[in-house]
């Protein structure tokens, strides 16, 4: 029985089953001349013999000698969510943070801890009282020395194998930093830069396509923005990649369920029949006897539910429970969910220069023009069965999803090679992952912040809408704007003078200036009292706060790097008094 395997279907463990013996008198398995393996008359143990030939297993394949190594064991956690190649690409990263505030370093601490390969601290500030009492990476010998310097020291304590590296570097002038200064880093992360810089400086970044992280934290508020003009995801990490093609079965998979003949099993081989051969052969007998069609009306399915129980020999019907479970995603028309993905130009015109990416899309487009379908996945979810049938039915599964790739395989080296490209530019595994996660691939095209910024081309409507919503964090967004427009204006944030009063209009002005040009005509309640709060904070940063958004500028960060899950599209708002979140795409 394949249930007890907690740990998945690949992890069958002879010495805990508890399943039927495997042998020839017990298990009545037929498999026909159209798969190769034999005929109804076949004894088990020759069945059994040619399945283990299809699985191909090496036995003089050499075991790992040793076991984890330190550094396995020393990131065990993080390698069991983005496995060795996202580790990989956060090691071999690049992360530049611009102003070592208190949120700027809690970022990278939690980037530091996982192993990113280097960082770079740029600032031109001088420790105060103010930033020791809320920066967790300052301390008292600290106050008067470079912040870069300082806060680089701290964070490199937390793992040495993260390479730090600080800069003085006047933040007010980066916009006539020279472009190439820029080609060093794999992302860059922006705290409180000037907008009239950070705007430069983004468009730089924009063009080179290096991913543009901007925060800001001010009291109990947090705001984060995502700027890259396109991210693309491969290992998105759904919760499942099973794909069981159970209304549109290949001649090997029906074959399969067609040698098991239910009514000839005993009991216990009965219950042990897996249940994805159940569906096959009770679809196969309605589409017979409804005129080759699946049953698709609510009414349709549950008449078929009750063909399957209909079944049902014994209490131990596990598997034909599963079946019924099952009848509503079997039933589900086998579709290609990214359509458009590879209808994309960039797939459909590639170059020199194409990503490994829309070189992989294309492939895959090509495969779906010549067999309707994507790539197999073949992978197959925990069920009741015994070990034998399981095992088989895994070895048709993966034996199309070997087919599948290699023919994707041999269609990317052909495109490569159409683009002057050498034909092993892209690995066997990078082709395996692709097919895999065809389904689930995802891809983000950005918004840049010139286009947010410009009153032509902003989301408006959204903005103003969701200005409107009762106990809405959009407020908090349109405080952030106007505190960028005061501090160009006035070259400091607004509530550090003792008579706040002032500030506190000109405030109220900008937001209503920035508002108007979206289209807007007053401020409202709620977006009064955030602007007054951010007068009320002048500049502070909370240490609890900046610490949050670090932890969520942190994962936005590594999926960003290591191109998998699927980080926010692309604007996100924390408010520390409501203990709430929001995320738009601005």
């Amino acid at each position: 029985m394949n249930k007890q395997h907690s740990a998945g279907p690949n992890c069958i463990s002879p010495s805990t089953s508890t399943a039927t013996p495997l042998n020839p008198d017990n298990l009545s398995l037929a498999i026909s001349h159209n798969n190769g393996f034999g005929s109804p008359s076949t004894p088990l143990s020759v069945v059994t013999e040619q399945f283990a030939a299809m699985l191909q297993v090496d036995a003089e394949q050499p075991s790992r000698p040793h076991g984890p190594t330190a550094r396995d064991k020393k990131y065990d956690r993080q390698l069991r969510l983005w496995a060795a190649n996202g580790q990989a690409a956060l090691e071999e990263a690049h992360v530049l943070l611009l102003t070592a505030s208190a949120a700027g370093a809690e970022i990278l601490k939690n980037l530091v801890l996982p192993g990113t390969g280097s960082f770079t601290v740029a600032d031109d500030k001088f420790v105060t009282e103010d930033d020791i009492d809320s920066n967790f990476f300052l301390d008292d010998s600290s106050l008067g020395q470079p912040r870069a310097v300082k806060v680089t020291e701290f964070l490199q304590e937390l793992n040495t194998d993260s390479m730090g590296h600080s800069q003085i570097l006047n933040l007010q002038e980066l916009d006539s930093v020279d472009s190439s200064y820029w080609e060093s880093f794999s992302l860059v992360i922006a705290h409180q830069i000037r907008p009239s810089i950070l705007m430069k400086v983004a468009k730089v970044l924009w063009g080179k396509k290096i991913p543009l992280v901007v925060s800001n934290s001010i009291g109990f508020y947090g705001y984060l923005r995502i700027v890259v003009p396109e991210h693309t995801v491969v290992e998105s990490h759904p919760d499942s990649t099973v794909d069981l093609r159970l209304d549109c079965p290949w001649p090997e998979l029906q074959n399969f369920a067609d040698a098991i003949d239910l009514d000839a099993l005993d009991e216990t081989d009965h219950a042990h029949v897996p249940y994805v051969v159940i569906l096959l052969k009770y679809l196969k007998q309605w589409r017979a006897e409804h005129g080759g069609n699946p049953p698709s009306t609510y009414a349709e399915k549950n008449q078929f539910k009750d063909l399957i129980r209909s079944a049902i020999r014994s209490s131990d019907s596990e598997n034909f429970d599963e079946a019924i479970a099952a009848v509503l995603r079997a039933t589900q028309k086998t579709t290609v969910p990214i359509m458009s993905v590879l209808s994309d130009l960039r797939a459909q015109h590639l170059h020199e220069n194409s990503t490994k990416f829309w070189i992989l899309v294309r492939a895959a487009g090509d495969f779906v023009a010549k067999e309707g379908n994507l790539p197999l996945s073949g992978t197959l979810p925990d069920m009741k069965a015994d070990s034998l049938r399981y095992i088989a039915l895994q070895t048709v599964y993966r034996k199309k999803a070997v087919q599948d790739r290699d023919w994707v395989k041999h269609r990317v080296a052909e495109l490569l090679s159409a683009i002057d490209r050498p034909t092993d530019a892209i690995s066997d595994d990078e082709v395996e992952t692709f097919c895999k996660f065809s389904r689930y691939i995802v891809v983000i095209d950005g918004r840049s912040l010139e286009e947010e910024y410009n009153p032509e081309t902003a989301k408006a409507t959204r903005i103003l809408s969701a200005l409107q919503e009762e106990n809405g964090l959009m407020p908090i967004y349109l405080g952030f704007r106007a505190l960028e427009t005061f501090e160009e204006r006035n070259g400091r944030y607004p509530g550090l003078l003792e008579d706040t009063g002032d500030d506190e209009k000109e405030l109220q002005s900008i937001a209503l200036e920035i508002l108007k040009s979206l289209g807007g005509d007053s401020l409202g309640e709620t977006a009064s009292k955030v602007l007054k709060e951010f007068v009320r904070a002048g500049n502070g940063e909370l240490h609890n706060i900046s610490s949050l958004l670090g932890g969520f500028g942190a994962q936005e960060v590594v999926q960003l790097i290591t191109r998998q899950y699927v980080p926010m599209k692309n604007t996100a708002l924390f408010d520390g008094i409501q203990s709430k979140s929001d995320v738009w795409e601005l």
